[in-house]
């Protein structure tokens, strides 16, 4: 299990610092959101971390509709900036910190479908595929 979590060496750079400015709230419309000059596109399971507490997860959202919603997101996002990247090659998760101690993480969980993609208006383009290599330009 040595190899369970690798970091890869991709460069996030440009991402950090950058605000969300929108984020997807459409009942049936994965979860997505804008930066300034980037965005994110999910379409596996995740979760939003503040300090060590789970507030909400892809589970709340489909179990619990009426309670959870990506509109919780969006009150918690909205112009929080990047502060870091960190991306896990061999299982193609991801972790965003956002400032205040904010995570929000991608889990891809699929053999079939693709999970999430992340570019940038500079031609950064990161996306995962089935089963879970990922494809990077």
């Amino acid at each position: 299990m040595g190899m369970y979590k690798k970091l890869s060496n991709i460069d996030f750079k440009y991402f950090i610092g950058q605000k969300v400015t929108e984020v997807t709230t459409e009942k049936d419309e994965p979860l997505g959101m804008t930066f300034d000059r980037a965005g994110l596109i999910i379409e596996c399971p995740w979760r939003l971390q503040v300090s060590k507490e789970i507030v909400i997860g892809y589970s709340d959202c489909i179990h619990s509709p009426d309670r959870f919603s990506h509109k919780n997101v969006k009150k918690i996002l909205t112009e929080k900036k990047i502060v870091n990247i960190l991306h896990f090659e061999n299982i193609s998760d991801l972790v965003v910190e956002f400032e205040g101690n904010i995570y929000l993480e991608l889990f891809h969980d699929s053999t079939y479908f693709e999970g999430w993609t992340l570019s940038g208006d500079n031609g950064f383009h990161l996306f995962t595929l089935p089963g879970g290599t990922y494809d990077f330009s």
